[in-house]
Protein backbone atom coordinates (compact mmCIF):
# COMPACT_ATOMS: atom_id res chain seq x y z
CA UNK A 1 0.00 0.00 0.00
CA UNK A 2 2.87 2.77 1.10
CA UNK A 3 4.92 1.47 -1.87
CA UNK A 4 1.90 2.55 -3.85
CA UNK A 5 1.36 5.91 -2.64
CA UNK A 6 5.26 6.56 -2.65
CA UNK A 7 5.49 6.02 -6.33
CA UNK A 8 2.20 7.82 -7.29
CA UNK A 9 3.69 10.83 -5.51
CA UNK A 10 7.16 10.19 -6.68
CA UNK A 11 5.72 10.51 -10.62
CA UNK A 12 2.15 11.89 -10.28
CA UNK A 13 2.91 15.53 -12.16
CA UNK A 14 4.47 14.21 -14.71
CA UNK A 15 1.80 10.87 -15.09
CA UNK A 16 -1.40 12.85 -14.22
CA UNK A 17 -0.37 14.74 -17.56
CA UNK A 18 0.65 12.18 -19.46
CA UNK A 19 -2.50 9.45 -18.37
CA UNK A 20 -5.06 11.96 -18.40
CA UNK A 21 -4.52 12.64 -21.77
CA UNK A 22 -4.29 8.43 -22.92
CA UNK A 23 -7.00 8.00 -20.97
CA UNK A 24 -8.87 11.02 -22.33
CA UNK A 25 -7.87 9.52 -25.97
CA UNK A 26 -8.96 6.40 -25.68
CA UNK A 27 -12.27 7.00 -24.59
CA UNK A 28 -13.03 9.18 -27.16
CA UNK A 29 -11.64 6.86 -29.77
CA UNK A 30 -12.78 3.31 -28.21
CA UNK A 31 -15.82 1.82 -30.07
CA UNK A 32 -19.28 3.27 -28.77
CA UNK A 33 -17.55 5.57 -26.38
CA UNK A 34 -17.21 8.12 -28.18
CA UNK A 35 -16.41 10.96 -26.32
CA UNK A 36 -16.25 12.40 -22.69
CA UNK A 37 -15.61 16.24 -23.20
CA UNK A 38 -14.50 18.72 -25.93
CA UNK A 39 -10.60 18.65 -25.61
CA UNK A 40 -10.60 22.69 -25.87
CA UNK A 41 -13.33 22.62 -22.94
CA UNK A 42 -10.74 20.19 -20.78
CA UNK A 43 -8.08 22.61 -20.58
CA UNK A 44 -9.39 24.98 -18.07
CA UNK A 45 -13.54 24.37 -18.33
CA UNK A 46 -15.18 27.58 -19.87
CA UNK A 47 -18.16 28.96 -20.96
CA UNK A 48 -19.16 27.18 -24.35
CA UNK A 49 -21.68 29.20 -25.92
CA UNK A 50 -20.61 31.89 -28.08
CA UNK A 51 -23.48 34.94 -28.27
CA UNK A 52 -22.67 38.26 -29.90
CA UNK A 53 -25.27 39.65 -27.60
CA UNK A 54 -23.27 39.53 -24.86
CA UNK A 55 -20.51 41.94 -26.64
CA UNK A 56 -23.15 44.73 -25.61
CA UNK A 57 -23.21 43.70 -22.02
CA UNK A 58 -21.50 46.11 -19.23
CA UNK A 59 -19.08 44.67 -16.61
CA UNK A 60 -19.14 43.26 -13.97
CA UNK A 61 -17.31 45.93 -11.68
CA UNK A 62 -19.01 46.05 -8.69
CA UNK A 63 -21.98 49.28 -8.38
CA UNK A 64 -25.29 50.08 -6.80
CA UNK A 65 -28.73 50.52 -7.63
CA UNK A 66 -30.20 53.71 -9.48
CA UNK A 67 -31.33 55.18 -5.72
CA UNK A 68 -28.27 54.27 -4.68
CA UNK A 69 -28.97 51.26 -2.40
CA UNK A 70 -27.90 48.02 -2.16
CA UNK A 71 -29.09 44.63 -4.15
CA UNK A 72 -31.24 42.74 -1.86
CA UNK A 73 -30.54 38.64 -3.13
CA UNK A 74 -33.06 35.90 -2.10
CA UNK A 75 -32.32 32.57 -2.40
CA UNK A 76 -35.01 29.45 -2.45
CA UNK A 77 -33.29 25.64 -2.45
CA UNK A 78 -34.84 22.13 -1.98
CA UNK A 79 -32.96 20.71 1.19
CA UNK A 80 -29.94 20.11 3.02
CA UNK A 81 -27.48 19.10 0.53
CA UNK A 82 -23.89 19.78 1.74
CA UNK A 83 -22.60 20.27 -2.67
CA UNK A 84 -24.93 22.86 -2.75
CA UNK A 85 -23.58 24.62 0.22
CA UNK A 86 -19.99 24.50 -1.15
CA UNK A 87 -21.21 25.69 -4.62
CA UNK A 88 -22.89 28.89 -2.68
CA UNK A 89 -19.88 29.25 -1.10
CA UNK A 90 -17.44 29.38 -4.14
CA UNK A 91 -19.83 32.46 -5.68
CA UNK A 92 -19.77 33.64 -2.28
CA UNK A 93 -16.42 34.05 -2.05
CA UNK A 94 -15.67 34.76 -6.00
CA UNK A 95 -18.26 37.87 -5.23
CA UNK A 96 -16.02 39.15 -2.53
CA UNK A 97 -12.79 38.47 -4.89
CA UNK A 98 -14.87 41.09 -7.25
CA UNK A 99 -15.52 43.31 -4.66
CA UNK A 100 -19.28 43.13 -4.87
CA UNK A 101 -18.90 41.80 -0.71
CA UNK A 102 -16.51 43.82 0.97
CA UNK A 103 -13.19 41.59 1.86
CA UNK A 104 -13.23 39.77 5.15
CA UNK A 105 -16.87 40.04 5.76
CA UNK A 106 -17.82 36.30 4.72
CA UNK A 107 -18.99 34.95 8.52
CA UNK A 108 -17.91 31.42 7.34
CA UNK A 109 -15.42 29.67 5.37
CA UNK A 110 -15.39 26.37 2.94
CA UNK A 111 -13.64 24.56 6.05
CA UNK A 112 -16.26 25.80 8.62
CA UNK A 113 -19.20 24.46 6.05
CA UNK A 114 -17.16 21.33 5.74
CA UNK A 115 -16.90 20.73 9.35
CA UNK A 116 -20.15 21.83 10.67
CA UNK A 117 -22.01 20.69 7.59
CA UNK A 118 -23.54 24.02 6.93
CA UNK A 119 -26.91 24.01 4.51
CA UNK A 120 -27.45 26.82 2.21
CA UNK A 121 -29.91 28.21 5.27
CA UNK A 122 -27.47 28.23 8.03
CA UNK A 123 -24.85 30.18 5.24
CA UNK A 124 -27.77 32.28 4.21
CA UNK A 125 -28.87 32.96 7.77
CA UNK A 126 -25.65 34.54 9.43
CA UNK A 127 -25.50 36.20 5.87
CA UNK A 128 -28.73 38.09 6.40
CA UNK A 129 -26.79 39.06 9.73
CA UNK A 130 -24.00 40.58 7.99
CA UNK A 131 -22.68 44.23 6.76
CA UNK A 132 -21.28 42.23 3.56
CA UNK A 133 -20.31 45.88 2.22
CA UNK A 134 -22.49 48.59 0.07
CA UNK A 135 -23.32 47.04 -2.67
CA UNK A 136 -25.36 43.51 -1.77
CA UNK A 137 -27.27 42.44 1.36
CA UNK A 138 -29.30 39.20 1.38
CA UNK A 139 -32.81 40.04 2.36
CA UNK A 140 -34.07 39.35 5.29
CA UNK A 141 -36.21 36.17 5.68
CA UNK A 142 -35.63 35.67 1.96
CA UNK A 143 -34.65 32.12 2.28
CA UNK A 144 -36.76 29.02 1.37
CA UNK A 145 -36.82 25.37 1.97
CA UNK A 146 -38.99 23.67 -0.32
CA UNK A 147 -39.17 20.69 0.99
CA UNK A 148 -40.02 21.85 4.66
CA UNK A 149 -41.94 25.02 4.10
CA UNK A 150 -45.43 25.61 2.94
CA UNK A 151 -45.18 26.58 -0.75
CA UNK A 152 -48.47 28.69 -1.01
CA UNK A 153 -46.88 30.57 1.99
CA UNK A 154 -43.50 31.32 0.22
CA UNK A 155 -44.86 31.94 -3.49
CA UNK A 156 -46.65 34.42 -1.87
CA UNK A 157 -43.88 35.85 0.08
CA UNK A 158 -41.57 36.74 -3.16
CA UNK A 159 -44.78 37.51 -5.43
CA UNK A 160 -45.22 40.36 -3.03
CA UNK A 161 -41.30 41.48 -2.10
CA UNK A 162 -39.93 40.97 -5.81
CA UNK A 163 -39.08 44.28 -6.96
CA UNK A 164 -39.56 45.82 -3.62
CA UNK A 165 -37.74 44.14 -1.18
CA UNK A 166 -35.91 41.69 -3.29
CA UNK A 167 -34.09 42.29 -6.69
CA UNK A 168 -32.48 38.83 -7.28
CA UNK A 169 -33.72 35.73 -6.82
CA UNK A 170 -30.78 32.56 -6.27
CA UNK A 171 -31.93 29.11 -7.14
CA UNK A 172 -29.92 26.06 -6.22
CA UNK A 173 -31.00 23.53 -8.56
CA UNK A 174 -33.53 21.93 -10.69
CA UNK A 175 -36.72 22.21 -8.02
CA UNK A 176 -35.56 25.69 -6.84
CA UNK A 177 -35.39 26.69 -10.36
CA UNK A 178 -38.73 25.46 -11.49
CA UNK A 179 -39.98 27.10 -8.53
CA UNK A 180 -38.95 30.26 -8.97
CA UNK A 181 -39.15 30.40 -13.13
CA UNK A 182 -42.83 30.01 -12.77
CA UNK A 183 -43.47 32.79 -10.72
CA UNK A 184 -42.91 34.83 -13.10
CA UNK A 185 -40.94 37.51 -10.79
CA UNK A 186 -40.33 41.08 -12.13
CA UNK A 187 -36.40 40.49 -11.09
CA UNK A 188 -33.95 38.20 -12.55
CA UNK A 189 -33.39 34.65 -11.29
CA UNK A 190 -30.16 32.89 -11.43
CA UNK A 191 -30.14 29.27 -11.00
CA UNK A 192 -27.15 26.75 -10.68
CA UNK A 193 -26.52 23.03 -10.31
CA UNK A 194 -29.64 22.06 -11.65
CA UNK A 195 -29.22 18.83 -13.83
CA UNK A 196 -30.55 19.34 -17.09
CA UNK A 197 -31.92 22.90 -16.76
CA UNK A 198 -33.27 22.63 -20.60
CA UNK A 199 -35.27 19.16 -20.33
CA UNK A 200 -36.63 19.92 -16.79
CA UNK A 201 -38.15 23.39 -18.51
CA UNK A 202 -35.95 26.08 -16.39
CA UNK A 203 -35.20 27.09 -19.81
CA UNK A 204 -35.91 26.65 -23.32
CA UNK A 205 -32.39 26.44 -24.91
CA UNK A 206 -28.88 26.31 -23.64
CA UNK A 207 -27.15 28.21 -26.82
CA UNK A 208 -30.05 30.60 -28.03
CA UNK A 209 -31.85 32.23 -24.90
CA UNK A 210 -33.39 30.98 -21.88
CA UNK A 211 -37.00 31.97 -23.09
CA UNK A 212 -37.44 34.29 -20.46
CA UNK A 213 -35.67 37.64 -19.97
CA UNK A 214 -35.58 37.17 -16.01
CA UNK A 215 -34.66 33.95 -16.23
CA UNK A 216 -30.59 32.17 -16.39
CA UNK A 217 -29.71 28.81 -15.18
CA UNK A 218 -26.02 27.45 -15.29
CA UNK A 219 -25.42 24.12 -17.92
CA UNK A 220 -22.96 21.40 -17.69
CA UNK A 221 -23.53 19.66 -20.63
CA UNK A 222 -24.89 15.89 -20.57
CA UNK A 223 -23.47 15.36 -16.84
CA UNK A 224 -24.65 11.83 -16.65
CA UNK A 225 -23.94 10.84 -20.34
CA UNK A 226 -20.28 12.27 -19.92
CA UNK A 227 -19.59 10.17 -16.67
CA UNK A 228 -21.17 6.85 -17.58
CA UNK A 229 -18.96 6.94 -20.65
CA UNK A 230 -15.98 6.69 -18.29
CA UNK A 231 -16.83 4.51 -16.07
CA UNK A 232 -17.71 2.16 -19.01
CA UNK A 233 -14.52 2.27 -20.32
CA UNK A 234 -12.88 1.68 -17.01
CA UNK A 235 -14.89 -1.46 -16.34
CA UNK A 236 -17.36 -2.69 -19.16
CA UNK A 237 -20.88 -3.52 -17.96
CA UNK A 238 -23.78 -4.94 -19.01
CA UNK A 239 -26.70 -4.14 -16.56
CA UNK A 240 -26.76 -0.82 -14.76
CA UNK A 241 -28.96 0.01 -11.74
CA UNK A 242 -30.11 2.99 -10.58
CA UNK A 243 -33.02 4.32 -8.28
CA UNK A 244 -34.57 6.99 -8.77
CA UNK A 245 -36.27 9.99 -6.18
CA UNK A 246 -38.84 11.46 -7.35
CA UNK A 247 -38.23 13.92 -10.13
CA UNK A 248 -35.92 11.48 -13.06
CA UNK A 249 -35.37 14.98 -14.68
CA UNK A 250 -32.89 15.77 -11.53
CA UNK A 251 -31.60 12.34 -11.21
CA UNK A 252 -30.28 12.37 -15.44
CA UNK A 253 -32.71 9.48 -16.15
CA UNK A 254 -33.00 11.51 -19.80
CA UNK A 255 -29.11 11.41 -19.82
CA UNK A 256 -28.76 7.73 -18.38
CA UNK A 257 -31.11 6.63 -21.07
CA UNK A 258 -29.50 7.60 -23.79
CA UNK A 259 -26.14 6.46 -22.37
CA UNK A 260 -27.91 3.03 -22.07
CA UNK A 261 -28.96 3.54 -25.98
CA UNK A 262 -25.32 4.68 -26.96
CA UNK A 263 -22.95 2.54 -24.69
CA UNK A 264 -25.39 -0.46 -25.26
CA UNK A 265 -25.77 -1.50 -21.82
CA UNK A 266 -29.46 -2.68 -19.97
CA UNK A 267 -30.97 -0.01 -17.80
CA UNK A 268 -32.49 -1.53 -14.66
CA UNK A 269 -34.02 1.48 -12.76
CA UNK A 270 -36.82 1.40 -9.51
CA UNK A 271 -38.76 4.47 -8.57
CA UNK A 272 -39.29 5.98 -5.19
CA UNK A 273 -42.03 8.21 -4.70
CA UNK A 274 -41.16 12.20 -3.46
CA UNK A 275 -42.11 11.61 0.19
CA UNK A 276 -41.79 13.50 3.19
CA UNK A 277 -37.96 13.71 4.91
CA UNK A 278 -38.16 16.53 7.36
CA UNK A 279 -38.24 14.37 10.81
CA UNK A 280 -36.17 11.71 12.11
CA UNK A 281 -38.71 9.28 11.53
CA UNK A 282 -39.91 10.43 8.00
CA UNK A 283 -35.77 10.29 7.37
CA UNK A 284 -35.47 6.59 8.98
CA UNK A 285 -38.64 5.51 7.07
CA UNK A 286 -36.95 6.51 3.86
CA UNK A 287 -33.94 5.19 4.23
CA UNK A 288 -35.63 2.18 5.38
CA UNK A 289 -36.66 1.97 1.84
CA UNK A 290 -33.92 3.06 0.33
CA UNK A 291 -32.05 0.14 1.97
CA UNK A 292 -35.32 -2.47 0.98
CA UNK A 293 -34.95 -1.12 -2.88
CA UNK A 294 -30.86 -1.58 -3.19
CA UNK A 295 -30.82 -5.51 -1.59
CA UNK A 296 -33.94 -6.16 -4.12
CA UNK A 297 -32.07 -4.83 -7.10
CA UNK A 298 -28.18 -6.54 -5.67
CA UNK A 299 -30.28 -9.68 -4.98
CA UNK A 300 -32.56 -10.00 -7.53
CA UNK A 301 -31.79 -7.92 -10.79
CA UNK A 302 -28.29 -9.40 -12.01
CA UNK A 303 -26.87 -5.95 -12.15
CA UNK A 304 -22.94 -6.14 -12.57
CA UNK A 305 -22.67 -1.59 -11.96
CA UNK A 306 -24.70 1.08 -10.08
CA UNK A 307 -25.14 4.46 -10.31
CA UNK A 308 -26.06 6.75 -7.70
CA UNK A 309 -27.65 9.76 -8.67
CA UNK A 310 -28.23 13.06 -6.35
CA UNK A 311 -30.53 13.30 -3.86
CA UNK A 312 -31.22 9.36 -3.28
CA UNK A 313 -28.93 9.05 -0.28
CA UNK A 314 -28.30 12.58 1.39
CA UNK A 315 -26.45 11.64 4.59
CA UNK A 316 -23.48 10.03 3.60
CA UNK A 317 -22.86 8.50 6.89
CA UNK A 318 -25.97 6.07 5.82
CA UNK A 319 -24.33 5.39 2.83
CA UNK A 320 -21.83 2.64 3.76
CA UNK A 321 -24.71 0.56 5.54
CA UNK A 322 -26.86 1.57 2.40
CA UNK A 323 -24.26 0.10 -0.21
CA UNK A 324 -23.06 -3.00 1.42
CA UNK A 325 -25.51 -5.37 -0.22
CA UNK A 326 -24.03 -4.22 -3.63
CA UNK A 327 -20.30 -4.73 -2.62
CA UNK A 328 -21.22 -8.20 -0.89
CA UNK A 329 -21.44 -9.09 -4.60
CA UNK A 330 -18.69 -7.18 -6.01
CA UNK A 331 -21.16 -4.44 -7.64
CA UNK A 332 -19.21 -1.21 -8.15
CA UNK A 333 -21.11 1.65 -6.75
CA UNK A 334 -20.71 4.99 -9.45
CA UNK A 335 -21.50 8.32 -7.90
CA UNK A 336 -23.45 11.37 -10.11
CA UNK A 337 -22.56 13.71 -7.51
CA UNK A 338 -20.39 14.66 -4.43
CA UNK A 339 -16.94 13.88 -3.00
CA UNK A 340 -17.84 13.45 0.56
CA UNK A 341 -20.07 9.96 -0.62
CA UNK A 342 -16.64 8.81 -1.81
CA UNK A 343 -15.14 9.14 1.57
CA UNK A 344 -17.56 7.42 2.75
CA UNK A 345 -18.43 4.40 0.61
CA UNK A 346 -19.12 5.03 -2.78
CA UNK A 347 -16.17 3.45 -5.04
CA UNK A 348 -16.03 5.89 -7.51
CA UNK A 349 -16.48 9.84 -9.27
CA UNK A 350 -15.76 11.47 -11.71
CA UNK A 351 -16.57 15.03 -11.06
CA UNK A 352 -17.12 17.47 -13.37
CA UNK A 353 -18.18 20.20 -11.43
CA UNK A 354 -15.47 22.44 -10.55
CA UNK A 355 -17.14 24.07 -8.34
CA UNK A 356 -14.36 26.88 -7.93
CA UNK A 357 -14.21 27.96 -11.37
CA UNK A 358 -18.19 27.13 -11.55
CA UNK A 359 -18.62 29.79 -9.00
CA UNK A 360 -16.82 32.23 -10.55
CA UNK A 361 -18.74 31.66 -13.88
CA UNK A 362 -21.89 32.31 -11.95
CA UNK A 363 -20.67 34.90 -10.08
CA UNK A 364 -19.64 36.76 -13.23
CA UNK A 365 -23.11 36.40 -14.05
CA UNK A 366 -24.70 38.36 -10.97
CA UNK A 367 -22.74 40.92 -11.86
CA UNK A 368 -23.63 41.10 -15.51
CA UNK A 369 -27.21 41.27 -14.61
CA UNK A 370 -26.47 43.43 -11.70
CA UNK A 371 -24.66 46.16 -14.26
CA UNK A 372 -27.78 46.21 -16.40
CA UNK A 373 -27.38 42.81 -18.39
CA UNK A 374 -30.52 40.75 -19.87
CA UNK A 375 -30.41 37.61 -17.54
CA UNK A 376 -32.31 35.03 -20.66
CA UNK A 377 -29.58 36.31 -23.00
CA UNK A 378 -26.42 35.53 -20.91
CA UNK A 379 -24.59 32.49 -22.11
CA UNK A 380 -25.33 30.12 -19.69
CA UNK A 381 -22.63 26.63 -20.81
CA UNK A 382 -20.22 25.67 -18.49
CA UNK A 383 -18.33 22.67 -19.14
CA UNK A 384 -15.69 21.53 -16.48
CA UNK A 385 -12.59 20.17 -16.20
CA UNK A 386 -12.93 16.46 -14.48
CA UNK A 387 -11.58 14.97 -11.88
CA UNK A 388 -11.62 11.47 -10.48
CA UNK A 389 -11.65 10.48 -6.94
CA UNK A 390 -11.72 6.77 -5.33
CA UNK A 391 -12.26 4.89 -3.10
CA UNK A 392 -9.35 2.88 -2.36
CA UNK A 393 -10.61 0.57 0.43
CA UNK A 394 -14.06 -0.23 -1.42
CA UNK A 395 -12.05 -0.99 -4.83
CA UNK A 396 -9.64 -3.94 -3.22
CA UNK A 397 -12.94 -5.26 -1.01
CA UNK A 398 -14.98 -5.65 -4.46
CA UNK A 399 -11.44 -6.48 -6.54
CA UNK A 400 -12.18 -3.43 -9.11
CA UNK A 401 -9.17 -2.91 -11.61
CA UNK A 402 -7.01 -0.32 -10.14
CA UNK A 403 -4.09 -0.25 -12.40
CA UNK A 404 -0.99 2.24 -11.69
CA UNK A 405 -2.31 4.49 -14.58
CA UNK A 406 -5.49 4.63 -13.41
CA UNK A 407 -4.48 5.56 -9.52
CA UNK A 408 -2.57 8.11 -11.32
CA UNK A 409 -4.72 9.94 -13.57
CA UNK A 410 -7.10 9.87 -9.99
CA UNK A 411 -7.23 13.51 -8.33
CA UNK A 412 -7.71 12.25 -5.08
CA UNK A 413 -7.81 8.94 -3.44
CA UNK A 414 -9.20 8.01 -0.28
CA UNK A 415 -8.42 5.47 2.34
CA UNK A 416 -9.85 4.13 5.73
CA UNK A 417 -6.93 4.03 7.45
CA UNK A 418 -5.71 7.87 7.09
CA UNK A 419 -7.98 11.01 5.07
CA UNK A 420 -4.83 11.48 3.58
CA UNK A 421 -5.19 12.07 -0.56
CA UNK A 422 -3.23 11.87 -3.13
CA UNK A 423 -3.14 15.19 -5.10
Amino acid sequence: MNNIYGMIKKYSGFLMAVVLLITTCAVVFSGNVTEICNAAEIRSGVSTQVDSRTEEKTGTEPCKKEDGGKFRIAFVDYDEYMPASRQFYYILSDLEEKGWIRKGSLPFTIEDIDTSHMSTKDMYEALEKEDLGEYIEFAEDGFAFLAYDDRKAVAEKYKTRAGKDIDLVLTFGTAGGLFVKELNLPVPMVDFSATDPVASGIIASSTEGSGNPNVWAQVEPSLPLRQLKYYYSICPFRRLGVIVYGDETISGVPDIIASAEEIKFQLVKYNIEQQPRGTKEELDRYYRLVEDRIRQMADQEDIDAFFLPVDLINDPDRLEHLLDPLYQKNIPVYLMDDVEAVKKGGLLLIQANDMENVGRFVADTIGLILNGAEAGSLPCVYTSSPSIYLNYDVGRRIHYPMKFEFLAACYKIFTRESQNEKE
